[in-house]
């Protein structure tokens, strides 16, 4: 299993495109996430956590691992979160003192200012742009908060390490965590990573410890030692933010207020990272440290949907815009479904007690449950996937705008999208497509999700799902 370990915001936001990758099916798994950030009840930490709410027990988050977050210090032990009592205490002789404020300002360690010492920034609820803290609070507290963390790397096949260069956790800790995971796995084990530039812009602000000023000179020292110490350290990496002359559709968003999710390609672009830099690895030879950028279509705001990603079993269209496809007929299906309930759950439509009907009563009989009863349970399941399927493909939306995507997909899938998109859909094409879909049952019903075994309703609405994305491939 592959780990992905991110860090700070940068490193959620790209841990989010990951997540939203698996779900539709354009990364193949299994991929397990390891999370660090200081301020685990963000908004944008909430979202990634439960994958904009929609994890639940019959539905699990498409990103093992990504339903927790680890603050880069030990919390649990920790009885003050304020920088500058952290390291000063009533019994700090002047000469520490005098160092602490040399190195740090009154804005982020609390020195005096002239109006009294304040308590710098706190810690608990993230490193406010300050590399400087990040770095200082990682180096203290490394050896207990991040030992679960060294455990999973040893096992893993393959590391990515995601951030930014730009806050204070990612650039304040990413070095050293880079340098302590190589230390842990040794020389052999491959390790990428992909990090974001300037790819947002903050408003403007006066006497607040974050601006753009702060956000660039965090990136530039990044970016010098990144090239000093860090990159050798990694077998290939890829560095992403906005060129130059940005056309309009690569041109820095503005951020998003109160620390939520920023809506961008660019998260996007380093989750592709998963699949460039290994296998340009591949056709290179090790020990080569080489760092990549990626090449744009200036005159086509929607080419990374033609970028070719995971090629799922039966498909011949390996882009991102055909597994876009597909997840937007899905979440018609399952409305479609819930529409017409009584030829669901009640195995109404024509055919439908020797198809699905038939697979629904076997399991119900097995779990002592009346057949109507459980086949709700089951749509229930469908409905609760196309809820994620739903989050997915909104933020497709939002990042790229309307995008005819009648192009993509395997035949049957570029034809059911076309009834949608001219709003011709009606709900027997989605029974149509389940009873077309059972011919394919049992190889789907071959593959297992990764995790726990989930309860018997949520397997049966993987297993459909599989078989009705077989039946859209065919």
């Amino acid at each position: 299993m592959d780990l992905v370990i991110a860090v700070g915001g940068g490193g959620q936001h790209i841990a989010l495109s990951i997540a939203r990758l698996l779900r539709i099916g354009a990364l193949a798994e299994p991929i397990e996430a390891f999370v660090i950030d200081a301020d685990s009840d963000s908004r944008l930490a909430v979202k990634l956590r439960s994958f904009g709410n929609t994890v639940s027990a019959g539905c699990p988050h498409p990103l093992e691992g990504a339903e927790a977050i680890v603050p880069p210090f030990a919390r649990d032990t920790m009885k003050e979160t304020a920088f500058r009592r952290i390291f000063l205490d009533d019994r700090a002789d002047p000469l520490e003192r005098e160092l602490f404020e040399l190195f740090y300002d009154e804005e982020s360690g609390g020195v005096d200012g002239g109006v009294g010492v304040s308590a710098g920034v706190d810690i608990g609820k993230g490193m406010f742009a300050n590399p400087s803290v990040g770095s200082a609070v990682f180096a203290s507290s490394k050896g207990g908060a991040m030992d679960p963390l060294f455990g999973r790397a040893r096992t893993a096949a393959r590391i990515f390490v995601v951030g930014s260069f730009l806050g204070g956790t990612g650039a304040g800790i990413t070095h050293q965590l880079i340098k302590l995971v190589r230390e842990a796995v040794g020389p052999a084990k491959p390790i990428f990573g992909a990090f974001l530039l300037r790819w947002f812009d903050l408003p403007a602000t006066t006497g607040q410890t974050v601006d753009t000023s702060t956000l660039l000179a965090s990136m530039g020292h990044g970016l010098e030692y990144f090239y000093r110490y860090t990159r050798s350290l990694l077998d290939a990496s890829t560095l992403l933010g906005v060129p130059d002359h940005p056309t309009a559709h690569i041109k820095a968003v503005p951020a998003a207020a109160e620390n939520d999710e920023t809506e961008s390609m660019y998260p996007l672009l380093a989750a592709y990272g998963l699949l460039m830099l290994p296998d340009k690895t591949d056709t290179q030879a090790r020990g080569m440290h080489r760092t990549y950028g990626l090449s744009h279509d200036e005159h086509d705001p929607a080419w990374p949907l033609r970028r070719k990603w995971n090629t799922p079993r039966g498909s011949r269209d390996a882009t991102l815009g055909a597994r876009i496809v597909e997840a937007l007929i899905l979440q018609e299906v399952y409305g479609s479904f819930r529409q017409k309930d009584s030829d669901f759950v009640d195995f109404d439509y024509e055919k439908a007690r020797s198809t699905w009907g038939s697979l629904i009563s076997n399991v119900a009989r097995a779990q002592h449950d009346r057949d109507s009863a459980f086949a709700r349970k089951v749509l229930n399941a469908l409905e609760a996937r196309g809820a994620q399927l739903r989050f997915v493909t909104q933020w497709f939306t939002r990042v790229f705008g309307d995008v005819d995507l009648s192009l993509f997909g395997d035949p049957r899938a570029r034809q059911l999208y076309a009834l949608r998109k001219h709003r011709q859909w009606k709900a027997p094409d989605a029974f149509k497509l389940l009873i077309d879909a059972f011919q394919f049952e049992s190889t789907a019903g071959a593959e297992r999700e990764r995790g726990h075994q989930p309860a018997p309703d949520a397997e049966l609405a993987m297993k459909i799902e599989r078989s009705l994305l077989a039946a859209l491939r065919s």
